[in-house]
């Protein structure tokens, strides 16, 4: 009997990652796990504060930049042909791992949710997890101050947008000013709650302790500001709906045969799902960069894609950077220069409104990730500072980013049509260097090199494929 439930489960997992499958895309499972190993790694890491346990962490994570960047290399293929079974299996064993990591978290949430898990401090960190940030909410407020007329640049409230829509304290984000300018590396929760107290939502001057301006382009709160006029409470739904859309799109223009891997790829993705549940809004640009970047054929289209992700969210600008250059390897000077001439009128033009009524606050704003004095946090290089291991200088960050930047550009300038897809990789590469250096920030780029990698190249395989097919028939 037991014989029979082995065979059983190798035919559909047979079925599930045939051997025709290329060995390269099954390490997007690889990635996921990969990641999930290095968030959990990092917590424990700052936890203590161990440097051999945080380079351990960093190393984790530069490992998962080397598997990302093998999916983009075509040459993986041929060179993990010999392991194939061996890469299906591991890739099969991860999915399992995951939807059992799924049912367990929904089973988990139910549980606390319920009441039957009480006084589990990790437990109940995972529920309150799953609602609002400082950001979403500030978004949201934004879409509903511009539908009242007025100028969300200059109204906002952290304070008022906390309250109204849930925000745990542990979700806002903390500045070197006021009560917290000798702070470091980071102010306690006592802390926190010390300055939350005193302020007041009636006032229109949010504590200076807090992020509290719309510190995106206008597009982070236009593109949902109908769905928020039609009544839409929760925008995390907008971000789900605009996750859906990408995972659509690589459906519908990968080949065939590929089709069922996308499902189970993003179906059993739990990062991506929980980054939607705790309020993340990177899926509006991600989705805006993944079209962009399939459909650079089509001068116009994409570089209105690429303006509309360049107009959503400043982490969209490395995006652009690595795509005008990939235009101009492949298609010269004006090609490139027509291309920026679109991105820039999309995001002037979206901006420009709000500029006019508000310079001053508009700048402020759109700045205020770069110019704020914001505490260290993250997974990338950052943590060895959080530690005490390396100087707590901002400044050093920001040169080391600015130079891996650098070399990243051109290294794809002289490589971009060789490994076309690694642009979206090297993109986020020098934000694991930054002073802040969320997982958040550079995880969608395995997804985005997933999607293009299947798109644009196992199509026209397949595409090459067909004529010799027909050719094959009619002899």
């Amino acid at each position: 009997m037991r014989g029979a439930r082995f065979s059983v489960a190798c035919n559909f997992l047979g079925k599930l990652f045939p051997r025709s499958l290329p060995p390269r895309l099954l390490l997007i499972f690889f990635a996921v796990i990969i990641q999930i190993g290095g968030v959990v790694l990092s917590w424990y890491a700052l936890k203590a504060g161990n440097a051999i346990t945080i380079s351990l962490a960093v190393l984790l994570w530069l490992f998962w930049f080397g598997v990302v960047f093998l999916i983009a290399k075509p040459s993986v293929d041929h060179t993990l042909s010999p392991y194939r079974k061996i890469v299906h299996a591991a890739a099969a064993a991860i999915v399992v791992i995951m939807i059992f990591l799924g049912i367990g978290e929904v089973i988990g949430v139910h549980l606390v949710n319920t009441g039957v898990v009480k006084d589990n401090a990790m437990a109940t960190t995972l529920v309150d997890g799953f609602g609002y940030n400082d950001a979403t909410a500030l978004n949201q407020q934004a879409s509903q101050t511009l539908l009242e007329g007025e100028n969300p640049y200059k109204k906002s409230n952290i304070i008022s947008a906390a309250e109204e829509f849930k925000v745990s304290p542990e979700y806002l984000t903390p500045l070197k000013e006021g009560a917290f300018a000798t702070v470091f590396p980071y102010p306690t929760d006592e802390q926190v709650d010390a300055v939350l107290s005193k302020a007041e939502t009636s006032t229109n001057k949010p504590p200076v302790e807090f992020e509290s301006k719309v510190s995106y382009p206008a597009g982070s709160f236009l593109f949902q500001a109908p769905f928020v006029a039609l009544g839409l409470k929760d925008t995390r739904w907008f971000y789900l709906l605009c996750a859906i859309a990408m995972v659509a799109v690589i459906f519908w223009k990968a080949p065939k045969n590929l089709r069922p891997l996308v499902i189970i790829a993003f179906l059993t993705n739990l990062v991506l799902w929980n980054l939607i549940g705790t309020g993340q809004t990177d899926t509006l640009y991600i989705l805006f960069v993944l079209l962009g970047w399939i459909f650079r054929r089509q001068l116009l289209l994409s570089a209105l894609f690429m303006g509309l992700a360049a107009t959503t969210k400043q982490t969209a600008w490395l995006f652009v950077l690595f795509y005008l250059i990939l235009i101009l390897r492949e298609s010269g000077w004006k090609r490139a220069g027509q291309s920026l001439g679109v991105i820039a009128f999309t995001f002037i033009a979206t901006n420009l409104p709000f500029i006019f009524s508000a310079p001053q606050a508009w700048m402020q704003g759109v700045l205020a990730p770069i110019i704020d004095p914001m505490f260290p946090k993250g997974a990338g290089l950052v943590a060895f500072s959080i530690a005490g291991i390396l100087p707590p200088n901002s400044l050093l960050f920001t040169l080391i980013e600015v130079v891996v930047l650098i070399l990243a550009m051109v290294w794809y300038y002289f490589n971009c049509r060789k490994y076309p897809q690694a642009g979206l990789l090297l993109a986020v590469l020098p934000l694991f260097f930054a002073w802040r250096s969320f997982s958040l920030y550079f995880y969608f780029a395995s997804l985005l090199v997933f999607g293009a990698v299947i798109i644009e190249e196992y199509r026209k395989s397949a595409a090459s494929k067909q004529p010799q097919l027909i050719s094959t028939a009619r002899a």
